[in-house]
């Protein structure tokens, strides 16, 4: 096991991080799109001032409409990108995932985006879709790919210090 290795904080910080996109998911739809819609208004109203934009209620809301479904499904990519990364973590700490551990994460995150899909099925207006887990699964896979190029490098960089193979 790595040094570095702290078991108990991936392990918390999984149990975190699933338990936040349940109670995201355990909302209403109504509730759900509400909140969204008033994060992406806000934020639209904002780059409308910054770029003196002078938008009217009208356009800020059509704008608001056009952007809710990619940036939901944008949210949900990046939220399984991050749970995908964690599981990276806490497979990095056991040896016996050491080879795989990428694959391994990735599954995890997988399988958690299924199960969270089903349990969409029991929330008055929400429905649990194939294709949103193929969405979250995306976000997994491009967060693990982020971690292994930012990783790669980081080694590079490392190594080329002179602070790998016993050479500090």
């Amino acid at each position: 096991m790595n040094g570095t290795c702290k078991r108990g904080v991936w392990i918390a910080l999984a149990i975190l991080w699933m338990a936040m996109i349940f109670s995201f998911s355990n909302q209403k739809a109504e509730e759900s799109g509400e909140v969204s819609g008033r994060l992406i208004y806000r934020v639209t109203e904002a780059v409308s001032q910054a770029l003196r934009l002078g938008w009217d209620e009208e356009a800020l809301t059509e704008c608001v409409e056009r952007l809710d479904h990619p940036v939901r499904k944008a949210a949900h990519m990046t939220e399984y990108a991050v749970l995908a990364c964690i599981f990276l973590g806490n497979c990095s700490c056991y040896p016996v995932f050491a080879g795989r551990r990428y694959l391994w994460a990735f599954a995890l995150a997988a399988s958690y985006a299924a199960t969270d899909e089903f349990h969409q099925l029991f929330i008055e207006g929400r429905s649990g879709e194939v294709k949103d887990v193929l969405i979250d699964s995306a976000g997994a896979a491009a967060g693990l790919l982020l971690a292994w190029l930012v990783i790669s490098v980081w080694k590079k960089k490392r190594k080329e210090r002179g602070e790998i193979n016993g050479r500090i």
